[in-house]
């Protein structure tokens, strides 16, 4: 398959694939009508956090902010090892997150055509920040790797059938 035809297969498919040159984004957003992008990365609880952009600012490849403190923010929104003794252990500073292009998908419960991509965080010299989730998986992975192992896993799957209750109080 040609680079040329890798690239349409690419295109007109759900994902933006693996070794899908940046270039190829602007044609991809507009291929399948993108016009929001949100830009995720997972806290420690696994929740997305992160920004929404107009696609036309995305596809610039721009760098993405957000603060330290989402890696500090438990489940119930209390901060943990951010604060000891109500002194500050940080300075709230920015971190930098980079997009896993091959992660882009189209996001089909938005309300407008939106894409999701998922970002890995880095400090601002480009070096992985060592506790989001993301970068503590590729290092657990690599040590799987250097024992010649091949880690299996499987998600748990919990759902809840409820009825939905129209009184908001």
């Amino acid at each position: 398959m040609s680079a040329d035809t890798g690239a349409m297969a690419n295109l007109t498919g759900e994902a933006f694939g693996a070794g899908t040159a940046p270039e190829h984004l602007r044609a991809w957003l507009q291929h399948h009508r993108i016009e929001e992008v949100d830009c995720a990365v997972p806290d420690i609880a696994g929740v997305a956090r992160g920004k929404t952009m107009p696609a036309e600012k995305f596809v610039k490849l721009d760098a993405v902010h957000l603060p330290i403190s989402i890696f500090h923010q438990t489940i119930t929104g209390d901060y943990v090892g951010f604060e000891e003794d109500g002194q500050a252990l940080y300075a709230e500073s920015d971190l930098m997150m980079v997009p896993d292009l091959t992660t882009i998908r189209p996001a089909p419960w938005a309300s407008s055509p939106t894409a999701q991509v998922i970002h890995d965080a880095t400090w601002q010299n480009g070096e992985p920040v060592e506790i989001a989730p993301r970068s503590v998986l590729k290092r657990v992975l690599e040590l799987y790797s250097k024992e010649g192992w091949l880690p299996v896993v499987a998600p748990e799957l919990e759902f809840y059938l409820t009825k939905t209750n129209p009184d908001p109080d």
